[in-house]
């Protein structure tokens, strides 16, 4: 049977070969035909003179509605692979990113992607990320593989609302809201209910889980109690550090309000679970060349957003010290720095490029919500750097760096040097029939239907800046690189329920990042190379289910597992090959 979108699936008669259908095939045929050539059209118009070219005056242009076999919503990395898969399977695919960029982190500013165990990365992935681009040589290197793959790519566009029939999604709504001009996300789209795209499968492969949300499959976020999946290493933890710094407006009056930068979060009896999300960020790409680009503050800069860090510095605090666990029961120290260079990382200490806990309301945020978020990352580091430059209280040799540091040029310089992607390390997870767990990574577990296989210790970040026994205090986040299992060393499956909702929510959706884990299983999951892995597998997926019209849940798992390894995907860890790990920074 000819795959659904594959130039087998349009034949065309061909008096040379004698063919002699009835004229009502040839008719059907030559209709195939025509569909195909238009598909191919529209996808050339989107590639050359276009949304991939970033020209938004075309959009009006595109049909309405867009139909495809498959649409993948959100042009992260995993988003990326999943539409690669399914269009080399001969799916017709639109992929919807709301930014003008693809790959989301992996393009987005990490510049050097966590493997974890590099044997357990395979799969389409593996070729990928071997070649060590930089962030500007993966955005590009994903648009070629689109364009290659003839899959239509529409930009500057998010969801605003699900066309639903029974357990099916028959289409969605798109908003068009392109980013400001250093990359962040706008409150209120330039125009409303813009575009409607439909298709038989769609995929989300979102880092918030949008679509997902929005057609109504069940979900959750922050962090369950240790009792709610037997996870010891679940729910609140003690503090990362305390800091001696009066936390209050006037010093030594809690009625008089908390300082910017800190939380009123009551924290939580250790273990229990809480509403919570690991820190944010950007992977920031600085330089001390001459050549670096201005990092200049906000237009609303203002030093009092910034009196947390100043008594520090008259106090003589040491901000700059923090902690990190490796191994279970053992804690080791980590150095605050916000000027990382080159990886342009967070830091497990109070002197950090971002606000720990400022992000709270961002998993299940609408998209002011996020805008809001997004824009004070952003603002917090150009803030925090004049003031390091210009406050009499900062210390000669902070003070040095900051007047000598820039962003780095050839990046990112369609946002004048800033990255565009938020590091979103954990939002919205899936609530499917199969929930990974700290079993999973303990190696307790052995299911039958992987799709792919992960590697990374438990690594998380502070959850909140809160007011602890009259001083600052960062909420635990010292999980780092945590392995706990050694047979395999830390490799686990990732099986196909995981990514499906539950039958009855829906039908025809997959879900590869936002996947069905608790919160400490995702604290391992969330590295970019598992979720390409996933999204290959998705789109590998969807393909067959588009082919034998099958809800996703039906799908026979022998079928899927021979696609997947055809395409060298590994999923069981005893076929993974001996290489050595890779330790990079998150």
């Amino acid at each position: 049977m000819a795959k659904p979108g594959s130039e087998a699936a349009f034949p065309a008669w061909d008096s040379r070969r004698g063919d002699h259908r009835s004229h009502a095939c040839l008719a059907a045929g030559m209709n195939e035909t025509a569909s195909r050539r238009r598909w191919l059209l529209l996808v050339s118009s989107l590639a050359s003179g276009g949304l991939l070219n970033h020209h938004r005056h075309l959009v009006g242009a595109l049909p309405q509605p867009l139909a495809a076999d498959l649409c993948v919503y959100g042009g992260t990395a995993s988003g990326v692979m999943a539409a690669m898969a399914a269009a080399r399977d001969g799916l017709r695919v639109v992929l919807v990113e709301p930014s003008r960029w693809l790959g989301g982190m992996t393009g987005g500013g990490l510049n050097t992607i966590d493997w974890g165990r590099q044997e357990a990365v395979a799969g389409t992935t593996r070729g990928i990320l071997k070649q060590g681009l930089n962030d500007r040589e993966y955005r590009k290197y994903f648009a070629d593989v689109l364009q290659e793959h003839a899959v239509a790519v529409v930009y500057e566009h998010r969801v605003s609302g699900v066309e639903r029939r029974g357990t099916r999604i028959e289409g969605i709504i798109l908003d068009q809201a392109p980013p400001d001009r250093f990359g962040c996300p706008i409150a209120t789209p330039t125009r409303a209910a813009a575009r409607q795209i439909t298709a038989d499968v769609f995929i989300d492969c979102s880092y918030e889980g949008d679509l997902m949300a929005r057609a109504g499959v069940g979900y959750t976020f922050g962090r369950e109690s240790r009792e709610t999946y037997g996870e010891s290493l679940a729910g609140v933890q003690p503090p990362l550090a305390v800091y001696r710094i009066d936390p209050y407006r006037t010093p030594g009056q809690p009625g008089s309000g908390l300082l910017p930068q800190v939380q009123d979060i009551p924290q939580k009896p250790v273990g229990a679970a809480d509403s919570l999300t690991m820190g944010y960020g950007f992977r920031w790409k600085y330089t001390t060349s001459a050549g670096r680009l201005p990092i200049d503050p906000p237009p609303d800069y203002d030093p009092q957003d910034y009196e947390l860090y100043r008594r520090g510095f008259v106090g003589g605090v040491d901000m700059f010290a923090g902690r990190r666990m490796r191994q279970l029961g053992v804690f080791e120290s980590a150095v605050g720095n916000p000027f990382q260079i080159p990886m342009g990382n967070l830091s497990r200490a109070l002197w950090a490029a971002t606000v720990f806990g400022s992000n709270a309301d961002y998993p299940d945020g609408d998209y002011a919500t996020r805008a809001k978020i997004w824009k004070a990352q952003q603002d917090f580091v150009r803030g925090l750097t004049h003031f390091i430059r210009t406050d009499p209280a900062v210390s000669p040799n902070w003070r040095e760096k900051a007047l000598t540091i820039g962003l780095k040029p050839g990046l990112f310089d369609e946002t004048a040097g800033y990255p565009h992607q938020l590091y979103v390390r954990e939002a919205r997870r899936m609530q499917a029939d199969y929930v990974l767990t700290q079993a999973d990574l303990e190696g307790r577990t052995d299911p039958v239907d992987a799709v792919g296989l992960a590697s990374y210790g438990v690594d998380e970040w502070p959850y909140a800046t809160v007011v602890i026994d009259g001083g600052v205090a960062l909420a635990g986040g010292y999980y780092s690189m945590l392995y706990l299992e050694k047979r395999y060393r830390g490799i686990y499956k990732i099986p196909y329920r995981s990514i499906v909702p539950k039958r009855h929510e829906c039908t025809n959706l997959l879900v590869p990042v936002c996947c069905s884990a608790s919160h400490i299983a995702m604290t391992s999951i969330r590295m970019e190379p598992v979720w390409m892995i996933l999204g290959e597998s998705a789109g590998i997926a969807a393909a067959e289910v588009a082919r034998r019209q099958v809800p996703v849940q039906d799908l026979d798992y022998q079928v899927l597992e021979k696609r997947l390894r055809h395409y060298g995907q590994h999923v069981w860890r005893g076929e993974a090959e001996d290489a050595d790990s890779v330790d990079a920074g998150r």
